[in-house]
């Protein structure tokens, strides 16, 4: 909506839902589906709460899709959108054209990254900056001389994208049924989910021992020489915030050093202050030898990715003798006006210690979670780090046992938490709170999110009685 809009001058809802219902194919939909749904009409935001066409108003626990970290609502960051469209509008960063504001977020951004990065890479999402990883692993590993080398070992239940290329990355079938993926030369690992750990008997170092012995199996079975990289989320996102068991990194990372495996962190999530630190792979000291990053860059103000390249692979790229053609790139990517906004958002952060206020009131919401839901008969697991909480909810608590229908029961406790003015993530194949609030959230705030998360559960526990009796 213009700012100078007012929310009368907004068409009534029945004409855009109709209007949405006979135009628009909406991302991760069921398209014959859609058309029965109605939609929620958003129209403002402010801080951590954003407000639907009928002047209701809901505590977005999602932060959007994991991105907006500073919060909604940011003037200066609208004024820098501003004043650097009246300046440079548009400029393209192909070949040796670049701009004052691109030079200056790559230098910030090499400043804030792992002492080992290099050169940044720029596209518009994470996806798209998935797909130049993979690129950029097969082009290194053919300017070795190493052409085999090219397979990719993702995890499962991870995401890192719905194009072909990351879609195929991803873990989750549902993002490859219907598309022919995952395509050849993607090869998937185990996910580190202690909580759904096949044997409920093994102790956290026994399950870390077993995701590493799996991981050096599969590379023993396909050959080192024909695996170029391993790609990570430092803490799964979309499956479901997991983070990793004690000692699995460390571990996992020892693997790819002895056998010449690229680690490419995905940090799109866990990035600029999730997790407590500019880069979330700090928390759990990788190494990483390239970061894919997005969201949090920008806080979902205006679309923007980047790569970011570490010297190792630099090394190889700016050694090529035949000064090769790197054929990538994308008309937006480096766009100015992104720029600016992240260079804006970067500030923002660093300014209000955002990163302190994610590491203090993360903990506090962990603990809030756990003290005053953790008793409820539908709580079976609260987890997280940073402003990064999950909790996944059982159909028997006892043992652990899951929904069935996970998909659809999930999808009502979406609907049951939207009735209590709260809206949160899933998590892929879980049924379950994914809490990922903007950095700015207040404890106050916190205890709010809570007690509404709280009826949420209460709401959903009532449905499924009512449904199995029925």
């Amino acid at each position: 909506m213009p700012l100078n809009m007012s929310l009368a001058a907004v068409p009534p809802p029945s004409a855009l839902v109709a209007a949405d219902r006979a135009t628009m194919l909406h991302p991760f939909s069921h398209p014959t589906v859609q058309a029965s749904l109605e939609p929620r009409l958003l129209v403002s935001a402010k801080g951590i709460r954003v407000t639907d066409i009928e002047g209701t108003e809901y505590l977005d626990a999602g932060s959007g899709l994991w991105c907006v970290n500073v919060g909604y609502g940011r003037t200066e960051i609208a004024e820098a959108m501003y004043e650097q469209s009246k300046s440079l509008s548009y400029a393209l960063c192909f070949g040796s054209y670049s701009n004052e504001p691109l030079i200056d977020l790559s230098k910030r951004l090499l400043e804030l990254a792992p002492p080992a990065m290099s050169k940044v890479l720029y596209n518009n999402s994470g996806s798209e900056a998935n797909d130049a990883q993979i690129k950029i692993v097969r082009y290194y590993n053919n300017l070795r001389g190493l052409p085999n080398k090219k397979k990719i070992i993702a995890r499962l239940g991870s995401y890192h994208g719905a194009s072909i290329g990351s879609g195929s990355l991803t873990g989750t079938p549902f993002v490859h049924r219907h598309f022919d993926l995952p395509m050849d030369g993607i090869l998937h690992t185990d996910a580190p989910d202690f909580y759904r750990r096949a044997d409920p008997r093994q102790s956290e170092a026994q399950f870390c021992q077993q995701l590493v012995e799996h991981l050096e199996q599969l590379i023993s079975r396909e050959g080192a020489q024909t695996i170029s990289a391993f790609i990570a989320e430092p803490v799964m996102g979309s499956c479901g915030v997991i983070p990793p068991p004690a000692g699995y990194f460390d571990a996992v990372q020892d693997v790819l050093k002895r056998h010449d495996i690229l680690f490419i962190a995905d940090e799109v999530i866990t990035g600029f202050g999730r997790l407590g630190y500019w880069f979330g792979g700090e928390h759990f000291k990788l190494r990483p030898d390239l970061i894919t990053s997005a969201k949090g860059l920008t806080s979902g103000y205006f679309p923007m990715s980047a790569c970011l390249i570490g010297d190792k692979v630099w090394d190889v790229l700016a050694a090529d003798r035949e000064a090769s053609l790197f054929g990538h790139g994308f008309t937006t990517a480096g766009h100015p006006v992104a720029a600016a906004v992240a260079l804006k958002n970067i500030e923002i952060i660093e300014r209000e210690q955002l990163r302190a206020t994610a590491t203090g009131t993360g903990a506090y919401l962990l603990a809030q979670l756990k003290a005053r839901l953790g008793d409820h008969p539908l709580v079976g697991d609260i987890r997280g780090v940073g402003l990064m909480c999950g909790v996944e909810l059982d159909a028997d608590k006892a043992t652990h046992k899951p929904f069935e229908n996970s998909l659809a029961v999930g999808s009502l406790f979406n609907s049951c938490c939207w009735e209590e003015g709260l809206i949160v993530r899933g998590g892929h194949g879980k049924v379950m709170a994914a809490l990922a609030p903007p950095l700015t959230l207040t404890p106050a705030e916190a205890d709010e999110l809570v007690t509404r998360l709280g009826r949420g559960i209460e709401r959903l526990s009532g449905k499924v009685a009512a449904s199995a009796s029925s």
